[in-house]
């Protein structure tokens, strides 16, 4: 991966950026004001929903639907997230000369669509 004329990463696409390592994150929104398990929670997102990466994925996952079955609350949204290619190529690229506060760059992905980084 070459990013200003630099090699910035090399390898399998599995492999560049530790891809391969990136924690899972866990998504999911909450209705009702229903509070989840110590661990399990955290402020949400803009979008409404809590997102965590817990160490251990499996276990997290256990524990927040078993917890959600025996308290009757439905978990909008749950989904499983690993960083896709792009995720990893944007975090390699990312121009530090950017200012924090600026209006990110807009990319164009292969199907024509733009997309906005973040």
């Amino acid at each position: 991966m070459v990013s200003s004329g630099r090699i910035v990463a090399e390898g399998p696409p599995t492999t560049i950026g530790h891809r391969d390592q990136a924690r899972a994150r866990i998504r999911y929104r909450l209705t009702g004001g229903a509070t989840p398990p110590a661990g399990l929670s955290a402020p949400p997102g803009p979008d409404g929903l809590i997102e965590l990466a817990p160490d251990d994925l499996t276990a997290a996952l256990h524990r927040l639907t078993g917890w959600a079955l025996e308290q009757h609350v439905e978990l909008n949204g749950l989904e499983v997230i690993r960083p896709s290619l792009e995720d990893v190529y944007l975090q390699l690229t990312d121009d530090p000369a950017v200012q924090p506060g600026a209006e990110p760059a807009s990319t164009t992905s292969a199907d024509g669509k733009g997309r906005r980084r973040s």
